[in-house]
């Protein structure tokens, strides 16, 4: 799998034109921002053990997602 490095300015503490000093930001491409999608959308949820309820009352839904991102987001 293909990981995308974060590039970095090389000379951060160089002046440029106007006197100023870089801020060394990093400069991440367009590729870092790209969703990986899942092939089925999922769905967590939580069973609440609660005698005096019906089964689908007990039900709590978490989360919804449908890319790796959005799972460890």
């Amino acid at each position: 799998m293909a990981t995308a490095e974060p590039e970095t300015n090389p000379s951060p503490s160089q002046p440029d034109e106007d006197g100023a000093e870089q801020t060394g930001q990093e400069i991440v491409s367009p590729e870092a921002y790209i969703k990986h999608p899942l092939q089925n959308r999922w769905s967590l949820w939580f069973f609440k053990n609660d005698k005096s309820k019906t089964w689908q009352a007990n039900l709590r839904l978490i989360s919804k997602f449908d890319t790796v991102e959005d799972f460890w987001a």
